[in-house]
């Protein structure tokens, strides 16, 4: 080969350029895969990513002085009773079928599993969609809806509404967001797109690294690498603890991931699994 050309082409439009013949090779959005899984001019090929989207909700601040996480447990998003009746509210089966044409899957821990079961728990019970069980798990922890207006109010009594901030980009972006919103509007959980609109990648990432105080929750995306330690996006000292979550019990079960002890096969093990079931719940 005398040489390589490697151009940047809009995704709206890639899946053309490659059936007119355009390209040799070309790394083609999934929310397109019906449009090209039938081509007869060029072969598609597949693998499961070490990366995963979730949904992400503030709990706090980056302390950049101490260089660490702030965790404020007076926000509403810090009650985990709604964090929880957030997740049994959202159909992560029917996400992987109707918005990515079944080539994703409802993930179950925040270690992928491209890893071996040495670190990547296969057995962990995942969220499944029980939007019954979410509404209970709300009433449980005193989320009601007082004032009859269909949305809960905090345990205090107080009203609130989620500012939530999702990317723009790709055709699913707009109906997955709106999906969400309805799937929380239905369990009595009021969220609203941050200004009423998507935001562009570079903005979405600006205002999550400054805890823009408009965003409670948001939706993004984690390539993990190749080494399934958690330290460097949950551990309290991770700027990319986007979150701003840090509890002792976290700091505790990374710190056994991360000990000599880890060097033993079934003590990592455990610690994985360990701090795997802990952040799920």
């Amino acid at each position: 080969i005398d040489k390589v050309q490697i151009d940047v082409v809009n995704p709206t439009s890639v899946v053309a350029e490659l059936k007119a013949g355009n390209y040799d090779i070309a790394d083609l959005p999934s929310d397109q895969y019906e449009t090209y899984k039938d081509a007869t001019n060029f072969k598609t090929i597949g693998m499961l990513e070490n990366a995963y989207t979730y949904i992400g909700f503030k709990m706090g601040k980056w302390d950049a002085e101490k260089g660490e996480v702030v965790y404020d447990e007076s926000k509403v998003t810090s009650n985990k009773a709604l964090r929880q009746a957030m997740a049994y509210a959202v159909d992560n089966n029917a996400i992987a079928k109707e918005f990515y044409h079944g080539i994703r899957q409802a993930a179950n821990a925040l270690v992928t599993p491209n890893f071996t079961e040495d670190f990547y728990n296969k057995d962990q019970e995942g969220y499944n969609y029980d939007p019954e069980k979410a509404k209970q798990i709300l009433a449980d922890a005193g989320f009601k809806d007082s004032n009859g207006d269909g949305f809960v109010e905090d345990p205090n009594g107080k009203e609130f509404k989620l500012g939530f901030a999702s990317m723009s980009g790709g055709e699913t972006a707009e109906p997955l967001a709106q999906y969400y919103m309805q799937m929380w509007a239905e369990i009595g959980v009021n969220v609203e797109l941050v200004d009423g609109r998507l935001m562009e990648f570079n903005s979405f990432y600006d205002r999550i690294q400054k805890d823009d105080e408009a965003i409670d929750i948001y939706q993004a995306a984690w390539g993990t690498g190749g080494d399934p330690n958690p330290s460097g996006l949950y551990g309290r000292k991770a700027a990319f603890n986007y979150t701003r979550w840090a509890t002792e019990e976290n700091d505790k079960l990374i710190q056994a991931i991360e000990s000599d002890d880890s060097f033993d096969t079934e003590f990592r093990k455990k610690a994985f699994y360990d701090w795997q079931a802990y952040v799920h719940e």
